[in-house]
């Protein structure tokens, strides 16, 4: 296998040029010599002409299109009340990180940016300008915010980038196809072997009517799936000290070995199928009956045809807990924005009561900002969120490391092997330990 080709950014420190402003003064030339006339003084000079002000503008990146229409809402809303424009860039997730690495590079990305767990690289980079002074000198309180998000987002205790919202996984199940086949759904307090068992019930009985719905479907990227099952059989992702990682420990290879044995059993779908169609797109379209799903996708799930048939629980205990890695997003400034005061005004606008709101009310997130959460669960028309909620009070901070990104590459593609039975658990695991715990001792 190759190793993983770690990506830095070479942020480089351009010099500012030095704009020598054009003095321009209106010299009156001497009049011609006239003759005395008190009775008609000269005229006043001409008073100065007036220049308009500059218009004030921030540019603001993001990757999600479905936030997207509350976003330019909230944009409009933010210029009205300011006067402040904003250029909205959307760039799909795929592309995202590599054009901010670009634009990084060559000083022109975003003046404001969306921002996740990866954020300890952009920072050490000298790209995000740090928010702890603008969110202080402004009287703002970080206990306002979820505790496990405003860590999440700081270093050193200092806030670096302003908390969006938070990412839980939850089941959703589909109710009509459970009632086809007569299983029973899925209730609160479930386990890992009662959701094996419940797969179990939807197999036989799909395969004995003759049936093609799959049982249970998966997005299989870190954090939809075995990111959750390694906290949850109290997997320590990194060592305390952060000098080494804990990947190749015994209890994160049984998190891929159950969901292997999942697809052996024809409970799930082969990791052939699940890499051609997303997880939630079977699942949206009733060719799968149960689905770990994160809470960015309440929208697609609330607008889809079958919303009515949702249902949504927790997810089942494995062998420690069910508790569900707290992600989300952040706003970021960058360092190099040539009006940072804008940015920081917008920044300010996006963290702030009527901006989560809207956010809440677009059903696109879980406010991290706590007096904003009321207005979460009421937006929902088709489906009952309580799940997503609930879920966010059995939580832990998503655990992340300052080199993960080194290895990012590395991990996606070893984990790619295990899932198609290319390496072993034990033995892909063994490998990205080895190789994660050498970039970081490096």
């Amino acid at each position: 296998m190759k190793k993983g080709v770690l990506i830095r950014i070479a942020v480089l420190l351009i010099c500012s040029m030095a704009l020598t402003p054009l003095l321009i003064s209106c010299v009156a030339a001497p009049a011609a010599e006239q003759p005395a006339a008190p009775e008609s003084p000269a005229a006043p000079a001409p008073a100065p002409e007036s220049s308009a002000p500059a218009e004030r503008a921030v540019s603001f990146a993001l990757w999600d299109e479905n936030q997207y229409p509350v976003y330019e809402e909230i944009c409009k809303k933010f210029t009205a009340e300011t006067g402040i424009s904003v250029d909205l860039q959307l760039t799909p997730w795929d592309q995202y990180w590599t054009k901010l690495d670009a634009a990084a590079t060559a000083g022109n990305a975003a003046d404001v940016f969306w921002m996740n767990v990866y954020m300890s690289k952009y920072y050490d980079a000298g790209v995000i300008e740090p928010i702890e002074s603008y969110f202080t000198a402004d009287g703002l309180n970080k206990d306002d915010y979820i505790k496990a998000m405003a860590d999440l987002y700081s270093i050193d205790g200092k806030l670096v980038c302003m908390p969006k919202g938070l990412d839980v996984v939850v089941v959703a199940y589909n109710k009509a196809i459970f009632d086809k086949y007569g299983v029973a759904y899925p209730q609160e307090g479930w386990t890992w072997a009662d959701m094996e068992k419940t797969g179990a019930a939807l197999r036989d009985a799909i395969k004995a009517a003759g049936g093609e719905e799959y049982p249970l479907v998966m997005e299989l990227d870190s954090q939809p799936s075995y990111l959750q099952f390694w906290i949850q059989d109290g997997v320590v992702p990194y060592g305390p000290d952060f000098t080494k990682t804990n990947f190749s420990d015994p209890a994160a290879t049984k998190a891929f070995d159950d969901v292997m044995s999942l697809m052996d059993q024809g409970i799930m779908p082969s990791f052939t199928v699940l890499s051609d169609t997303k997880g939630t797109d079977l699942f949206i379209s009733s060719r799968a009956a149960m689905v770990y799903v994160g809470s960015w996708k309440s929208v697609v799930l609330d607008g889809c045809s079958i919303a009515s048939d949702i249902g949504l629980v927790t997810m089942p205990t494995r062998s420690v807990s069910n508790v569900c890695t707290l992600g989300g997003i952040s706003f970021a400034i960058n360092s190099s924005a040539a009006d940072k005061d804008a940015a920081w005004q917008l920044v300010k606008y996006l963290g702030g009561e009527e901006s989560n709101k809207m956010q809440a009310e677009g059903r696109i997130d879980i406010p991290a900002l706590k007096s904003a959460q009321q207005y979460y669960a009421p937006a929902f028309q088709n489906i009952d969120p309580t799940a997503f909620v609930t879920q966010s009070g059995i939580s832990t901070v998503y655990p992340f490391h300052a080199r993960m990104f080194d290895w990012n590459n590395l991990q996606n593609d070893i984990v790619a092997q295990i899932w198609s039975k290319a390496v072993t658990p034990a033995d892909g695991l063994k490998e990205l330990a080895a190789e994660a715990d050498a970039i970081i001792g490096g």
